[in-house]
């Protein structure tokens, strides 16, 4: 180690155990404060311990970047354990720029009887200040995206919300509508109480990423947001050795409001373009959540009939709560790359 650079003393994970049986229900409590902060609201981030360091007397460590010490790490959680130190400021440059100082309770005189911490993005250029008396005891920490929603991962020299305002910006009139598929399961009822409120895990994550992102937009390029509940019917006419055939289908979609206000069913419809930022397949999209698959069997016409329901948010026209305020109408949208 180049104690020119950083000069600490350092234990490994594996080094590390924690006897007090209330520190991992804390920690968890911690990353859900973290991800609300960082943007990743419901998102079920993982802090991973990478190390615990000591500070005595000169250690410091000079400006530098973090590297990407797990998959999926997206910022750097950083606990001072109660510590009796001076200096040792940890500084957070953007820009070239000091844009934040934590001194770890220093000021109001806590540092030495309570822990504290600090997040930083993993980019984010930032140093930690010559300790000038005393020791400072610190647990440094990853804060990972679970694997399944890698995806989310950005950029963090700006905010998401920025970089989503830019892509929002640019779009033109003329575009076409496009949409977000939900994960999660919806029920009607919970649709017209909350709205958007009912949304769960990583479609309320993906929503105010949008929101946050639309009100950063000026008033005449901002989007409207709805929710629609699509319903895809199949048709299985009986074919032979006991089989089924796949025969007519049939697509409806009723739309609400961001409050929950039902607008009723389509009847036409210009097209939407859903989005796809976890890149799954059409069936990876309809199958694992959402889904409610109700079977029927008409005995009469003999025929079997399927039913797959999933809710979406639309993003079409200017913005506003009700179709009427932007001349936009949901009654004449329809759905694109719906088959299955």
């Amino acid at each position: 180690m180049d104690e020119a650079v950083r000069q600490s003393w350092q234990l490994e994970p594996t080094q590390v155990s924690f006897e007090n049986m209330a520190w991992q229900s804390g920690m968890e409590k911690l990353g859900q404060v973290v991800a609300d902060r960082l943007g990743y609201r419901d998102i079920p981030l993982q802090c991973v311990l990478y190390k615990l360091l000591v500070y005595g007397e000169g250690g410091h460590f000079v400006k530098h970047q973090d590297t990407e010490k797990e998959d999926g790490m997206i910022a750097t959680l950083v606990v001072q354990l109660p510590s009796s130190h001076e200096g040792g400021d940890l500084v957070v440059y953007r820009g070239g720029e000091v844009r934040h100082r934590h001194d770890f309770g220093k000021a109001d005189g806590t540092s030495a009887f309570l822990p504290h911490y600090a997040v930083h993005y993993a980019d984010a250029e930032h140093a930690l200040e010559k300790v000038t008396r005393g020791y400072r005891l610190a647990l440094v920490y990853s804060i990972c995206l679970p694997p399944t929603m890698r995806h989310l991962e950005k950029a963090h020299d700006k905010p998401l919300s920025e970089d989503l305002a830019g892509l929002i910006g640019n779009m033109d009139d003329e575009d076409e509508p496009f949409a977000l598929l939900l994960s999660h399961e919806y029920t009607v009822k919970s649709i017209q109480d909350l709205g958007t409120g009912a949304l769960k895990g990583v479609d309320s994550a993906r929503f105010h990423a949008l929101k946050e992102a639309n009100a950063l937009v000026p008033t005449a390029k901002q989007l409207q947001f709805f929710i629609v509940r699509l319903t895809h019917k199949i048709e299985f006419n009986p074919g032979r050795n006991m089989s089924w055939i796949r025969g007519n289908r049939s697509e409806s979609m009723r739309w609400y409001s961001i409050s929950g206000k039902s607008f009723g069913r389509a009847r036409k419809s210009t097209k939407f373009n859903f989005l796809n930022p976890g890149h799954e397949t059409l069936s990876q999209l309809w199958i694992p959540h959402g889904v409610r698959q109700e079977e029927e069997y008409d005995a009469k016409a003999s025929v079997k009939k399927l039913k797959i329901t999933k809710y979406t948010t639309p993003l079409p026209g200017q913005s506003g709560d009700s179709p009427d305020q932007s001349g936009w109408n949901p009654k004449y949208a329809k759905m694109k790359n719906m088959k299955i």
